[in-house]
């Protein structure tokens, strides 16, 4: 599905024990992505052998979130998998929800902006029951 040319950025963590794909791996899988959805890449966010539960514990993470806060210059953030972000659902959720704030989104190949919109949105309404 193309939507049009959008401005984007990769993010790419590898971590320790190997459980994420190479970061080769991710740059072919987000350059591919990029090209089908008819994104141009202008922005690249690196963490390598990053642990994944804490999103402001990586530097690349945060000058990601620091750009779409202040420089605003890209619309959407492409990471491999949910999990390149974090592997806790908890923090992906927080991370979608910041992203929504500023007008921008977060999209994978397994996943599009719209579905993590929605899971964030479930998340926040079962955590207000609470």
């Amino acid at each position: 599905m193309i939507r049009g040319v959008s401005r984007a950025a990769v993010y790419i963590r590898t971590d320790p024990e190997g459980k994420l794909p190479s970061r080769e791996e991710q740059q072919a899988t987000l350059e591919g992505f990029a090209a089908r959805l008819g994104h141009e890449i202008v922005a690249r966010y690196e963490d390598l052998d990053a642990q994944g539960a804490f999103l402001y514990h990586r530097p690349g993470l945060k000058a990601a979130i620091g750009n779409i806060k202040e420089e605003e210059d890209w619309e959407v953030l492409l990471v491999a998998l949910p999990r390149c972000i974090s592997e806790t659902e908890t923090a992906v959720h927080e991370f979608v929800h910041k992203f929504s704030l500023y007008n921008n989104r977060v999209e994978s190949p397994e996943r599009g902006w719209e579905e993590f919109l929605a899971d964030m949105k479930a998340y926040r309404r079962e955590m207000s029951r609470r």
